[in-house]
């Protein structure tokens, strides 16, 4: 069996984090490795207090990871600050990990700050040894400094993305109110869309849409195929979700 290291914050609530990102691994069949690099307290609606882990413990994990049933690709998710960003890059570079993908989650869905200010240098380390980065349009935003509109402009921001970072990237559109994703990498450019589920929560889906990334490309994939097959499983898993009294929604991405 292959293994997916995925290294980020755990979510009290269940819905996001590392919690999703097991799911995610688990339910397509790969074995789930997991290092915490925060502790949050959580509901589904509202993140109520966020603790960074130390960044040694946070690097002990992941060479603990390494040294048996070596994970296969490594997913990164929440960071929550620049020295726990720096001890990553530095743990996976002398680990000589180079299937990366990596979810810049720099705020929760509700808005709560989930990177501090000045990490930015320490997570540009870490999309420099990415195989791809998988920003929404609000991320990718923050990290070219403008706005983004449309279909040109997601495409034209993957591109800076990409020559900024020497990376593949998808930038994701729902924010933007579109059903497809655009991929920039080293064969050219594609939009990767599958039908869309009405109604849901945006509560996790970063999380597992990235996690299934991993785990397709884990399976053997190419890209564009890993970000198509990760689309069905982040769609089956809104279809299945469970629709929860205060409007949030949890659920596994397969059945």
């Amino acid at each position: 069996m292959k293994a997916v290291l995925a290294i980020a914050g755990l979510d009290s609530s269940g819905g996001a984090g590392l919690a999703q990102d097991v799911a995610t691994i688990s339910g397509i069949g790969l074995h789930p490795k997991v290092a915490a690099t925060a502790v949050t307290a959580q509901s589904l609606a509202v993140v109520h207090a966020v603790t960074p882990l130390a960044p040694e413990l946070v690097q002990q994990q992941i060479c603990a990871a390494f040294e048996d049933l070596v994970p296969s690709v490594v997913k990164i998710g929440m960071l929550g600050t620049g020295k726990i960003a720096a001890a990553v890059a530095k743990s996976l570079d002398e680990l000589h990990a180079r299937n990366i993908v990596v979810d810049p989650v720099l705020a929760s869905t509700t808005g709560t700050l989930l990177l501090e200010k000045g990490a930015q240098d320490a997570l540009f380390s870490l999309f420099r040894l990415a195989a791809v980065m998988t920003p929404d349009v609000p991320e990718a935003e923050k990290l070219l400094g403008q706005e983004i509109s449309g279909r040109q402009g997601m495409e034209e921001a993957a591109r800076s993305l990409r020559q900024r970072f020497d990376c593949a990237v998808l930038i994701k559109g729902g924010h933007l109110g579109l059903t497809e994703d655009c991929l920039v990498w080293d064969e050219g450019t594609a939009w990767i869309g599958v039908p869309a589920v009405s109604g849901g929560s945006a509560h996790g889906t970063g999380c597992m849409l990235s996690s299934a990334i991993a785990s397709e490309l884990a399976l053997g994939r190419s890209l564009p195929d890993a970000v198509h097959e990760a689309k069905l499983v982040l769609r089956h898993g809104l279809e299945t979700k469970t629709a929860l009294p205060e409007g949030a929604y949890l659920g596994l991405p397969r059945s």
